[in-house]
């Protein structure tokens, strides 16, 4: 039995030795809040993605051969960015690879993304001008005995005098006054407390959920300039899938 406990250790240390090293890659994700932050940044077909590392290890990504980024990861949370022209040209599925090298054998992870571009857009056209005018007459047994003439623009800008503060619902209300000794409602206003607290509990889980969901899927607009040079608002939406 002595001989079997004395060579457990060194059993112990060769399975260590031979297990096999974690990937250096553990999530890659859209980074959405740069993308809504920086509008910027789809305009010039730049993608901002977030990839969690487990440690230290030099990345490339690229496309069908093509690097579009290259460098080094660290542990936790980096951000990547990198241009690929045409990103948003039109309703497209791309493949990118995205290679990882630390101590063991390379990573190799396919970022598929899924592109979709809606319609062209209307441009922002500027609100038209008021034009025109408009006259008013007052008669008085068939005669005229006042006339006056204004211009649209001027009548927009037209005051009828001082504004008066809105009425005041509870002014002239009469209220039961309460009974010396009677006690406050305790129990609705736990059960008040209770679905207060219900709500924003449910308000939280449904922002979590959201912040969840645009990680892979992400809804938003792209600046683009028209064909009569004015600036339209192209909605896209994106998404993102690991394989």
């Amino acid at each position: 039995m002595l001989p079997a406990l004395l060579l457990l250790p060194a059993w112990l240390a060769a399975g260590a030795a031979g297990e096999v090293p974690l990937p250096p890659i553990q999530a890659v994700v859209l980074d959405a809040d740069a993308l809504l932050a920086d509008p910027a940044l789809l305009a010039s077909d730049t993608l901002a993605l977030k990839v969690t590392g487990r440690g230290q290890a030099a990345f490339k990504l690229s496309e069908r051969g093509e690097v579009l980024a290259a460098g080094k990861l660290l542990e936790g949370e980096n951000i990547l960015r990198f241009t690929r022209p045409g990103l948003f040209v039109a309703s497209q599925s791309l493949l990118f690879l995205l290679e990882a090298l630390a101590d063991g054998e390379p990573q190799r992870k396919f970022l598929r993304l899924q592109v979709t571009v809606a319609g062209r857009a209307e441009a922002e056209k500027p609100a038209p001008a008021l034009s025109g005018d408009f006259s008013l007459e007052m008669y008085h047994s068939g005669r005229l005995i006042g006339f006056r003439r204004k211009r649209m623009q001027e009548l927009v800008q037209l005051t009828t005098g001082a504004e008066s503060p809105p009425a005041d619902p509870l002014a002239g209300a009469s209220f039961r006054p309460q009974p010396t000794g009677q006690s406050i409602p305790v129990l609705g206003m736990a059960l008040a407390l209770a679905k207060h607290l219900a709500r924003k509990q449910a308000e939280k889980r449904i922002s979590a959920q959201a912040a969840e969901m645009r990680k892979r899927r992400l809804e938003t607009t792209v600046a683009r300039t028209g064909p009569d040079g004015a600036k339209i608002q192209v909605p896209v939406v994106i998404e993102l899938r690991t394989e």
